[in-house]
């Protein structure tokens, strides 16, 4: 027998298999060493940084044009939210110990997208001790007083978040990992949709643009979505930004720091040759995962890992999703409701793809169902039964059992690609 360790919740899950029955590849991204000092990489990232003045020279104009006025400035960080392995314990406090204004002056502002605020338990593990230093607001989408920065050259309003818009100095930290809509993620997505308005996250992820083969995995340049979310922040952008890469252990391998755009590129260059991985060819059985907690926190999310196995799939093949999913679905936002329309799903992708209006979450749902119409899915979860209902995939308690019962007793063995870090690896066929 062999086994593998798969990322699963914060604990791991082991596949074993039959390697007499199964011809089994193992696929994982580069994982390059944690820096030995992180600190100083910061610190010279921010000091030389990409496309902009040193972070210091920001903050001291920002301060020299408000003496005046006798106030300190207003701060605003954008961090991910916890579902975003983003180091912010370590990032935050470095970040305001280099701006030099008082801890009072910082507001640190969470990009929640659509989905639901962090809780004080979910920030005190993000941002450790920085946690109870500063002023804490999570985003919330469909706030009364967003403001509207401009209009994009497609049509699409663009609301921020107030706090973003009236800050006098805005920076944004953000993990560069391959994005199955974007590219990658970091950048400009800490801003649009991270803190953006329901109708621009609406207008970012309608199905035209979900559809489109540029918007997929590692693509940058010519990605519809990655040039939308740049054109918005644009309006309002950040004044610096500073975005890592991770390993496989969640320690830092780079840093990136500067001008959006410019900080950005470098870092998905670097990410671009960690992550995706050049196969030979495509499997009837590819094992995925999504990454681990806390990625895998919900079926919403697993739908990354989903997308990025299917890549891999032979036509008609099966995907076998390991994602742990204790948070369910989530019950949040419209997700549920699309998946448990009343029609089959090869109807529901149609609706989607016509609809004239973008309902909330449709786009990851759209992604589901275009991946269904690639291969089989087949996910092992804490989902609940009634929760299964309603995912359109099917199920198992026994991932182990059911490879051993699709590679039969006889004959060639059962070729399988296994992807223990899910999303965080992709195959390039």
């Amino acid at each position: 027998m062999k086994s593998v360790r798969l990322a699963f919740g914060e604990t791991g899950y082991e596949l074993e298999w039959d390697e007499r029955r199964i011809e089994a590849d193992v696929i994982l991204p580069v994982d390059l060493e944690t820096l030995e000092d992180a600190h100083g990489a910061f610190l010279t990232a921010v000091r030389e940084p990409y496309g902009s003045e040193p972070l210091a020279e920001v903050a001291r104009m920002t301060v020299d044009s408000l003496q005046q006025a006798r106030r300190h400035p207003k701060v605003v960080i954008v961090i991910a939210d916890h579902t975003r392995p983003v180091p912010d314990h370590l990032l935050v406090p470095w970040l305001v110990a280099e701006l030099g204004v008082p801890d009072e002056a910082v507001t640190i502002l969470v990009g929640t997208g659509t989905h639901r605020g962090s809780t004080p338990e979910e920030l005190r593990k993000m941002l450790g001790s920085a946690a109870e230093r500063f002023r804490i607001v999570n985003h919330f989408c469909e706030a009364q007083d967003l403001v509207q920065v401009g209009r994009s050259s497609c049509g699409g309003e663009c609301w921020l978040n107030r706090l973003w818009v009236e800050a006098d100095l805005r920076i944004a930290t953000g993990f560069i990992e391959p994005h199955f809509y974007a590219g990658f993620s970091g950048g400009s997505k800490a801003v649009v949709p991270g803190i953006a308005g329901l109708r621009t996250v609406q207008h970012f992820h309608r199905a035209s643009l979900i559809a489109d083969p540029q918007a997929t995995w590692g693509e940058v340049r010519n990605n519809p979505l990655q040039k939308l979310t740049r054109e918005m922040v644009g309006f309002c952008p950040p004044h610096f930004i500073v975005n890592v890469t991770l390993n496989r252990a969640k320690g830092i391998t780079g840093v990136y720091a500067g001008a959006v755009g410019a900080a950005h590129d470098a870092g998905c260059e670097a990410a671009l040759h960690e992550a995706m991985i050049p196969v030979g060819k495509r499997y009837p059985v590819v094992v995925t995962t999504n990454a681990g907690h806390p990625l895998d926190q919900n079926f919403y999310q697993t739908v990354k890992g989903i997308s990025a196995a299917t890549r891999l799939a032979a036509p008609g093949g099966m995907v076998l999703s390991i994602s742990r999913c204790n948070e369910g679905l989530p019950d949040e936002g419209a997700f549920r409701d699309i998946l448990a329309t009343p029609c089959p799903s090869g109807e529901l992708h149609e609706r989607i793809r016509a609809a004239t209006k973008t309902r909330h979450d449709q786009w990851q749902v759209q992604t589901l169902l275009q991946c269904l119409e690639k291969a089989r899915v087949v996910l092992f979860s804490e989902l609940t039964e009634e929760q299964r209902q309603v995912t359109r995939t099917e199920h198992t308690d026994d991932p182990a059992a059911l490879l051993r019962e699709l590679a039969g007793s006889e004959g060639e063995r059962l070729p399988v690609a296994i992807l223990p870090l899910g999303p965080l690896t992709i195959p390039m066929v």
